[in-house]
């Protein structure tokens, strides 16, 4: 591994030579591409659009960041940031010296890349997205993929470009990532490509709760793998969040570093939301499709607009001083959103039609 590392700061050190013009527009594609950004804003915004994709698209972060997170505590991979200063591998007078920037100290391990996972399965899932909604409508430009498909790829390769900009990771921690997150949308999204499919058929009732159920225990047995996992490192004398005291000591403004990026957070959010959507995604969520005509969007963005707020100042009000607490209350923070976002909003925007028949097709 000390030869892969070493051609990846190559690499980085190269990149961040060549680019150091843009470092604000790095910056951009870092938060764009952020997954906790994803969860906390993108998600709200496609439910308002279009709650099967909404669902579909929280299963994948969510997903994504447990299988993220665990395979960061598997592989125990060294961030450039630190490493470079770690390392017995380079003699004192030739070892490298890489820029770092207010996006550089994460905490976790290196591998992989969680940013080009997202980017990678947010980019299938809007190709996926985009031709369903041509085909629903009856509305199909011949040309479109000529377009998006170098547009998307050249997006997913400006977010690796990112993260080896701010020496967050090496070249293949980034590869990695964005295979894995190549895969696993469309892996997911064949399993739900309807995630209503459960309404058809003569016990669709029965259907439903058995697949509710199935979902239910999914999510137990993440959170199991999970903590057999973080026991497994105490056992073997690893110290789960050694990444977190490397980040501290290497880190040049460590006011920087954010809890977010841990990988206990990740696998805490992760499995609330895994809960939430395993719960609430039913095929009452179907009613509120992009082609749903019986609908209010002011009323979806005002009502999702008053949900983000409030988490919002549930976020800056909450006391970190008990980890214990704080973990437990992002868990339910991110189990009760898809119940908000899914089903209520979805309720309250649709209560001015109620007198008319909705169209589910």
């Amino acid at each position: 591994m000390e030869q892969i590392y070493a051609f990846g700061v190559t690499c980085i050190e190269f990149i961040q030579y060549w680019f150091e013009d843009n470092a604000n527009f790095f910056e951009i594609v870092n938060h764009v591409f952020n997954p906790q950004y994803a969860i906390d804003y993108l998600f709200p915004l496609m439910s308002v659009i279009d709650s099967v994709f909404a669902a579909q698209l929280l299963l994948c972060l969510a997903f994504g960041g447990w299988l993220n997170a665990v395979m960061k505590w598997w592989l125990l991979e060294d961030r450039p940031y630190w490493w470079i200063r770690e390392t017995t591998f380079y003699s004192e007078p030739e070892r490298p010296v890489l820029q770092q920037t207010l996006q550089t100290c994460e905490t976790g391990p290196g591998s992989p890349s969680g940013h080009s996972m997202t980017a990678a399965m947010m980019l299938i899932l809007c190709l996926m997205w985009i031709s369903h909604v041509m085909n629903d409508r009856k509305y199909y430009i011949w040309w479109w993929k000529h377009l998006m498909y170098p547009l998307f790829a050249a997006a997913l390769c400006s977010v690796m470009l990112a993260r080896l900009f701010v020496a967050a990771h090496f070249p293949h921690q980034c590869l990695i990532g964005a295979f894995i997150g190549a895969f696993l949308a469309p892996a997911l999204c064949i399993y739900v490509t309807d995630p209503f499919i459960w309404k058809y058929g003569f016990h669709a009732t029965y259907a439903t709760s058995r697949a509710v159920a199935c979902h239910v225990v999914s999510t137990v047995m993440s959170a199991v793998i999970a903590g057999i996992t973080y026991a497994g490192l105490k056992l073997c004398g690893w110290d789960p969040h050694w990444t977190v005291k490397l980040a501290f000591r290497w880190c040049e403004n460590p006011e920087t570093i954010r809890v977010s990026t841990t990988p206990m957070y990740a696998l805490v959010v992760s499995t609330g939301s895994l809960l939430g959507w395993a719960l609430c995604v039913t095929p009452a969520v179907a009613e509120y499709r992009h082609y749903t005509k019986h609908r209010s969007l002011i009323i979806s963005l005002f009502s999702t607009a008053v949900i983000l707020m409030g988490y919002q100042h549930i976020q800056d009000t909450m006391c970190k001083a008990d980890a214990g607490r704080y973990y437990a209350m992002q868990f339910a923070l991110a189990a009760f959103k898809p119940m908000l976002l899914l089903r209520i909003m979805p309720f309250v925007s649709m209560w001015p039609f109620r007198g008319a028949k909705t169209k589910v097709e």
